[in-house]
């Protein structure tokens, strides 16, 4: 039988990616970007000035690098 605790904490820690394109560099791995639908936030890790770069939303955390390509999100 699976621990069920173990098994809730597992969902609620997934990564939830997003993608932001680098816009300037506060020092100390911060780094301001800008994300594809225009909003700005502070993302901590390593990156370059205008590099995309995958991110986990909830953290904040920069990922790696993301390719540099337009991105389109369809509704279904």
């Amino acid at each position: 039988m699976t621990n069920l605790y173990q098994n809730l904490t597992a969902l609620l820690r997934r990564e939830q990616r997003g993608i932001a394109k680098i816009t300037g560099d506060l020092g100390g791995g911060s780094w301001a970007a800008q994300t594809q639908s225009g909003g700005n936030l502070i993302l901590s890790g390593q990156a370059a000035l205008n590099q995309r770069v995958f991110y986990d939303v909830l953290s904040n955390r920069i990922l790696g690098q993301a390719p540099d390509t337009t991105v389109l999100e369809l509704g279904v």
